[in-house]
C-alpha cells in the first residue's frame, strides 16, 4: 500500500501554500526565495501537519523532487496571499468579494475567480457573500468572535452599527470589534491582533501613540469584555526603507 505524506487525523491541520506563477512578473525578482521558503516550510511542517502545495504547470517542476510528489496540486491560482481572496473560518467557511486595496479591481476579480475555479473543482463547501472584505481584514476565535477594522465599514458603505450587525448575521458571530487600523493602505487587522487561545487576545503594543491605544483598546475592551488582552511589544519597520513596494512592513501580531 502507498504511503501518503499527509495523513487524515483530527490532530492534524491542512495548510495550503499557493506559489507564484514562474510568468508573474510581481513576483519575479523574488520567485526562488519563495519558492525555497515554501519547500522549507512544507518539509518542516510534514509529519507534524498536512501541507499542499498549489502550482500552475510550468511552475510545478521548480517543486518536483523537493518535497513529496503527493503534495503537489497542479492548478492556477493566480496570487499567493491565499487568506485575502479565498475564504474565512475554516470551520464555517465563507467567501466574501475580494477588495482591491493592493491591486486592480480587474486584478482583484481575476484572482478570485481562479480560486472560485478551483473551489469548484474539488467541491470546496462554502457560504457565499456579496460584502467585500480582503480576507487579512478578518481575525476569528472560531467562536464568535470577530475582528475587523473601519475598513470593512467603508468598502461597504455602512455604518458602525450597520457594520457589526452585517458580520454577525454573515458570520454567525455573538461579538463584534471594529478597529481603527494602524496603516491606512490595506488596514488588515490580522496585523494588529491574534486570538491565541479561547479567551486570550494579543495586540500590538501602541503606546508610543497614546491616543491610538486608547481608542483601539477602549474599541476591545467594550466588545469582548471577558478577554484577556496583552499587548505585545512590536519593531516595526524592519526593512530599511519601512516600505515594499508602496506597502507598509507587514510586521505586527
Amino acid at each position: 500500500m502507498k504511503k501518503f505524506a499527509n495523513e487524515i487525523s483530527a490532530q492534524r491541520m491542512l495548510l495550503v501554500l499557493s506559489a507564484p506563477s514562474v510568468h508573474d512578473p510581481y513576483y519575479k525578482a523574488a520567485f526562488q526565495q519563495i519558492v525555497d521558503f515554501q519547500i522549507d516550510y512544507a518539509r518542516s511542517i510534514l509529519g507534524h501537519d498536512n501541507v499542499v502545495i498549489i502550482a500552475d504547470e510550468d511552475t510545478n517542476p521548480f517543486f518536483t523532487g523537493k518535497v513529496p510528489e503527493d503534495i503537489l496540486l497542479v492548478d492556477d491560482v493566480r496570487d499567493i496571499w491565499m487568506r485575502d481572496f479565498t475564504t474565512v473560518n475554516p470551520k464555517q467557511p465563507v467567501q466574501f468579494a475580494y477588495t482591491w486595496a493592493s491591486m486592480t479591481e480587474k486584478q482583484s476579480r481575476q484572482v478570485q475567480k481562479s480560486f472560485s475555479r478551483f473551489a469548484d473543482r474539488y467541491k470546496i463547501q462554502r457560504a457565499k457573500t456579496d460584502l467585500m472584505i480582503d480576507g487579512g481584514n478578518i481575525v476569528d476565535d472560531y467562536a464568535g468572535r470577530v475582528i475587523t477594522t473601519t475598513r470593512f465599514m467603508e468598502d461597504n458603505e455602512l455604518s458602525y452599527d450597520e457594520a457589526k450587525q452585517e458580520l454577525k448575521k454573515t458570520l454567525g458571530a455573538s461579538q463584534v470589534a471594529i478597529l481603527e487600523p494602524d496603516e491606512e493602505v490595506l488596514a488588515h487587522s490580522d496585523g494588529m491582533v491574534s486570538w491565541v487561545d479561547k479567551n486570550t487576545l494579543l495586540v500590538n503594543d501602541y503606546s508610543k501613540t497614546p491616543s491610538f491605544r486608547t481608542v483601539v483598546m477602549d474599541e476591545l475592551k467594550a466588545s469582548f469584555p471577558s478577554a484577556k488582552i496583552v499587548e505585545v511589544p512590536v519593531e516595526y519597520k524592519t526593512n530599511p526603507k519601512g516600505q515594499w513596494d508602496g506597502f507598509e512592513s507587514a510586521c505586527g501580531v
